[in-house]
């Protein structure tokens, strides 16, 4: 597992830029920055939320060539940032407790510099921060001597006790600030940064370890130090870090177990309503204009299951019910449904029924004759239609999106597109645009023989591979 010793944030700079948010609480707050070397004009005081930074508040130097901070409303509990005037992180710190307090410090020595009066969590977070750097320049020595050795050499299996040694002093460390401090931000920080420790795996009837094991343990045991229902943990610099190497790392790339695991986020939340805000924006980001196939399953069941929580209240009325708009038309294709029927007229006038074609597959194609990404799709289809449409046994319903018979036909005969080729504004059912969520071209369905969505909005190189590989046609063409 990860060595505690490279658990330090602080020392990454990551400059963003900060933007303007609302803040509420009920008391005044008062912090003095006295930082000797710093001579800006003016510092600013940032906030975190999940991936974001938000400037809540700026002091101008005074006589002393120290700043205030103060306001009429007590700052919410969580890390913020002290930034110069160029946005320049210069060290982050804590909020909790009682706000009245000085941070003081020497600009050429930061963050190690750093000293607290009367805020108690911030001067255990300092003196962390020096013990943690110290060890680490130790660490560095002792490695650069193991290097010296041959592996397995005595003095080798020495330098390697010392960083097990060291790695030991960094862990009671922190485990005295948490077992010391419990309820604290600092006890609460400290612990959420912990990692789990996986125990050795257990051995399979075949008397090998369980190779599964470590994955699996590390997973269901990866939320045991931190409590998302803590509003405090969403303003740090990691939480979102955690939340993405769940779902990106630990987690199957498929809607379904993203669900669960999503599901799993928002029970841990419980009623936080920072958690919740945090939690349910940056997912409806990620996944509504995700695009990656299959994934807007994830945020049509955001907001199917989580848009009416009384929670939400803090989104825009208006967003909010295009968001619930733009689930509700995607929901019908979303991958595994029966995709909507079309009866739609071909080139002689005579409805052609979607659901009547029998083949193995059906290739929904959308294309308009002005689209110049479809002057390059359609020779591309034509050409592997001509070669594989027998072996594959699939059928191509083409679907014109222009409302001219004229432009139609012209480009059919031009391209010399020999499937099904059908206009969308000439129809028995209702619009295809509303049924298929298509207002531009080229798009793509591919269906099974149930006319299952398996496929959509990929172009016809995928297409191709993936029709090969879903009929087993690689793996028959390889056995043989």
């Amino acid at each position: 597992m990860k060595s505690f010793i490279f658990s330090t944030f602080f020392f990454i700079s990551i400059i963003r830029l900060f933007s303007p948010a609302d803040l509420a609480a009920q008391q005044a707050y008062k912090i003095a920055i006295e930082i000797d070397g710093l001579s800006d004009s003016l510092i600013l005081l940032a906030g975190y939320n999940g991936d974001k930074q938000f400037v809540i508040d700026t002091a101008l130097i005074n006589k002393k060539n120290s700043y205030l901070f103060s306001g009429n409303e007590k700052l919410p509990e969580g890390m913020y940032i002290i930034a110069g005037s160029n946005k320049n992180r210069l060290f982050d710190f804590m909020v909790s407790g009682n706000q009245e307090f000085t941070i003081t410090g020497n600009m050429q020595r930061l963050p190690n510099s750093l000293n607290a009066r009367n805020s108690r969590d911030n001067q255990l977070l300092f003196d962390y921060i020096r013990f943690l750097s110290d060890k680490q320049k130790q660490q560095a020595s002792i490695r650069d001597f193991q290097k010296k050795f041959a592996p397995g050499s005595d003095s080798a299996r020495l330098a390697a006790n010392q960083l097990d040694q060291l790695n030991q002093e960094v862990k009671s460390y922190i485990s005295e600030i948490i077992s010391n401090h419990q309820g604290s931000f600092i006890s609460v920080f400290l612990r959420a940064m912990q990692e789990p420790e996986v125990p050795s795996a257990p051995e399979l009837p075949n008397g090998r370890p369980d190779s599964t094991f470590p994955y699996r343990y590390y997973k269901s045991h990866f939320w045991d130090n931190i409590d998302l229902s803590d509003a405090r943990i969403i303003r740090t610099p990691f939480i979102h870090s955690k939340v993405e190497q769940y779902l990106n790392k630990l987690t199957v790339p498929a809607p379904d177990s993203l669900i669960v695991a999503i599901d799993e986020l928002f029970r841990r939340i419980k009623t936080s309503e920072d958690a919740f805000k945090y939690l349910i924006w940056y997912l409806t980001v990620k996944y509504e204009s995700s695009e990656i196939m299959g994934y807007d399953a994830v945020f049509v069941h955001l907001a199917d299951t989580y848009y009416q929580d009384q929670r939400m209240g803090w989104m825009n009325p208006t967003v909010k019910e295009n968001l619930i708009k733009r689930a509700s038309a995607l929901k019908p294709v979303l991958i595994g449904k029966t995709a909507p029927e079309m009866i739609l007229l071909d080139t002689l006038q005579n409805p052609v029924s979607l659901h009547r074609i029998s083949a193995d597959y059906t290739i929904i194609y959308f294309w308009d004759p002005d689209c110049s990404h479809c002057k390059k799709e359609s020779p591309l289809l034509r050409d592997f239609y001509l070669k594989s449409s027998n072996e594959l046994n699939f059928e191509v319903y083409a679907v014109c999106m222009d409302t001219s018979w004229s432009e139609m036909k012209q480009y059919i005969r031009k391209n010399q597109l020999p499937w099904i080729n059908v206009n969308g504004f000439y129809s028995v059912t209702p619009d295809f645009r509303t049924r298929y969520d298509v207002h531009a071209s080229p798009v793509f369905f591919v269906l099974d023989r149930e006319k299952k969505i398996i496929a959509k909005r990929i172009l016809t190189p995928q297409i191709e591979a993936f029709l090969n590989q879903h009929s087993g046609r690689k793996q028959n063409q390889f056995s043989q």
